[in-house]
């Protein structure tokens, strides 16, 4: 029987591909090491596995054989999964199921590694080699389900399959996975899914270049089409199914596609063409050896053969292969009928073990939880009495916490209370510089007015009405300058009494150009009156469009105002180094981005240390030297930003040459 196989298997496969295989041989035999005797052997497995059973089994059994010697797990499992693989398409089902059962106990089984023994490259995947092994033995049990028919079985695992092998990022399980579920569906004649499943696998193929099996999903496609009636569309899958099935050397995968090819010249009538497919087919299947599954066994081969010489009217051949046919048909029952009956009993015996491991599991977890209830109860009762003894301690503990918690809040809130007054007290400098320009106008136009009074009385006096109007209408105009600049006075020391006062939390809509304006004019005044030395250029950038925006004012006002004070600091700090050609600069621009409104405050100082850059947000932390800042500033201010208005307040900054805090409020 070998002998003829190799026969067959000698035309049947290309020159290339013997001295492939001759030379794989040879080196098996003379090769000492195991990881190189283990890697051969795996080798030819693959050679054979989809040309010859029989010889993809021996090598199966040699691989697991070698992996044992040396006492590597993982590579003993996956060979476990080749064995299987192999035993399930030969109908030996009940030592395929052992053979599954054994590989996924080691890949249960934590005391062995997870990362691949002996690293083999033919793997061409570096990770979880436990998980790799999972997908890889539910891929085989679900083929086992196909065999046993077992529907449910087969979506669980194939779907299991595919899980894993995308988890893992290792394409061959994952495209097999999706492969195998088109295949499921195709005998629920779920159309619509077995084209989703096999597209899936046709795209994952292409994309990993891994096509050994892609034959298979090619024609599980023109099934799809076929039974939509769209005959054109299923050959032209079939044809490239076979193509690519010979390409790979997968005979499996060819010997189906010959099926479907036979099937249709059948239906067709065209009898030269089915003749050549069922001829085509017979070899190959002979060549497979395989004895199992409704379209891979020699009985289905000879039945259309069988039927193609009946289309040729050649009643001779065709009464000798419907003999042939039978008889295979009959052995193949004997034989599926044997390997069921073994598999339902191993399986109803694995169960029956599996109930007695978990009823003991149970009994030793009962006994743990008791055992651990008394230790708890125990510990419990000490832990108790220790508590008693010290409660009293921490009762007293707790009084001087709480004590100690309420000083540090009080002290808190003075020291917030304490930032909001300087703040009010910078203010207050530039208020006090800011409404003498506006009280000068009224004295002045006041004085001039005065004047005029007379000179118009004067005038009419001696009747000259004219010249008295003409007067009357200048003194209307200085009115109006007085009115003009007693209302900018009223609305400086409103500007400060709101400042001043408590938070409302009201939101009103407010000129955040006009806002930003006062409040830099405000500032930069204050810190003159307080340093007369003190002079910077400021570059200002607002955006018109803005109009107004619902913002609590007096609360962005601080804000703004106190950065804008820490930049003038920074300015006035660098320029302490009497650095050539500094000149302090600050920059203040408003930008409407979408529906956010962008507030910048920059400038070119000294920068924020990177060091210290995540913590100047935090309260109390300041960079300034002891008694210059309470370190609540920016963190009154981001709090006002982020949490009073939900916006956000950021930074950037490069030591040594400059610093920009950024706004942004949602309109």
């Amino acid at each position: 029987m070998k002998r003829c196989l190799k026969i067959i298997l000698f035309v049947l496969l290309p020159f290339g591909l013997h001295a492939q295989l001759d030379s794989l041989q040879k080196a098996l035999a003379v090769t000492p090491d195991g990881f190189r005797q283990y890697k051969i052997s795996r080798d030819i497995y693959n050679f054979y596995e989809e040309r010859n059973r029989d010889s993809a089994l021996a090598y199966a059994e040699q691989s697991i054989a070698i992996a044992r010697r040396y006492g590597k797990k993982i590579p003993e499992a996956y060979s476990l999964i080749n064995k299987g693989y192999q035993l399930v398409n030969l109908g030996r089902f009940a030592e395929a199921l052992r053979c599954l059962l054994d590989a996924f106990a080691i890949a249960d089984d934590p005391k062995v590694p997870k990362e691949l023994d002996w690293d083999l490259s033919l793997y061409a995947f570096k990770g979880d080699g436990k998980k790799l092994l999972q997908s890889y033995a539910h891929h085989i049990y679900g083929i086992l389900m196909i065999r046993t028919e077992n529907v449910e079985q087969q979506i669980f695992h194939f779907s299991e399959a595919a899980r894993i092998g995308k988890e893992i990022n290792y394409a061959p399980r994952e495209m097999l996975g999706y492969m195998n579920l088109g295949q499921v569906y195709l005998s629920l004649n779920k159309l619509d899914s077995v084209l989703y499943y096999e597209r899936l696998a046709e795209q994952t193929a292409y994309k990993s270049g891994y096509v050994k099996y892609l034959g298979i999903a090619k024609f599980a496609i023109g099934d799809a089409y076929q039974a939509q009636g769209n005959q054109s569309a299923a050959l032209a899958y079939y044809y490239q199914a076979i193509q690519l099935s010979t390409e790979q050397n997968n005979l499996y995968g060819l010997s189906r596609s010959y099926l479907r090819l036979i099937k249709y010249h059948l239906a067709a009538g065209n009898t030269d063409s089915a003749l050549y497919y069922a001829r085509s087919h017979l070899k190959v299947i002979k060549s497979l050896g395989v004895v199992t599954g409704t379209e891979t066994n020699l009985g289905i081969a000879y039945e259309y053969l069988s039927k193609s010489y009946q289309l040729k009217h050649q009643f001779d051949s065709a009464f000798k292969y419907q003999g042939l046919a039978l008889t295979n048909k009959d052995s193949l029952n004997r034989i599926r009928i044997k390997s069921l009956s073994d598999f339902q009993n191993l399986s109803f015996g694995e169960q029956l073990r599996l109930q007695n491991l978990e009823k003991e599991r149970v009994l030793y977890q009962n006994k743990v939880r008791t055992y651990a209830l008394l230790s708890g109860v125990t510990i419990f009762v000490l832990i108790a009495i220790i508590l008693y003894r010290n409660n009293r301690q921490k009762n007293k503990a707790n009084q001087v916490l709480e004590q100690t918690l309420t000083n540090l809040q009080s002290t808190q809130t003075q020291l917030i209370q304490s930032e909001k007054m300087a703040s009010l007290g910078e203010l207050t400098a530039g208020i006090a510089h800011e409404i003498q320009n506006p009280l000068n106008f009224v004295n002045n136009f006041s004085e001039v007015n005065t004047e005029l009074l007379v000179e118009m009385k004067t005038e009419m006096d001696k009747g000259n009405l004219d010249d008295a109007k003409a007067i009357a209408n200048d003194v209307i105009v200085n009115e109006q300058k007085i009115n003009h600049h007693g209302k900018r006075a009223d609305a400086i020391v409103k500007g400060m009494l709101q400042h001043s006062r408590s938070n409302s939390g009201v939101k009103e809509p407010t000129d955040i150009n006009a806002l930003a304006d006062e409040y830099l004019r405000l500032a930069y005044h204050g810190l003159r009156a307080k340093d007369k030395s003190f002079n910077a250029t400021v570059n200002t950038d607002f955006d018109n469009s803005i109009g107004n925006i619902n913002i609590i004012p007096q609360d962005i006002g601080r804000v703004i105002l106190n950065l804008i004070t820490n930049a003038f600091y920074a300015v006035t700090d660098r320029k302490k180094l009497m650095e050539p050609g500094y000149e302090p600069t600050v920059s203040v621009s408003i930008k409407k981005i979408n529906n956010i409104v962008e507030i910048k405050v920059g400038d070119n100082g000294k920068g924020i240390p990177v060091n210290v850059i995540d913590k100047i947000f935090q309260p109390f932390f300041t960079t300034k030297p002891t008694g210059q800042g309470t370190g609540l500033g920016l963190s009154m201010s981001y709090d006002i930003v982020t949490k009073g208005h939900g916006g956000e307040l950021t930074v950037t900054t490069k030591e040594g040459e400059y610093t920009e805090f950024r706004i942004l409020l949602p309109l």
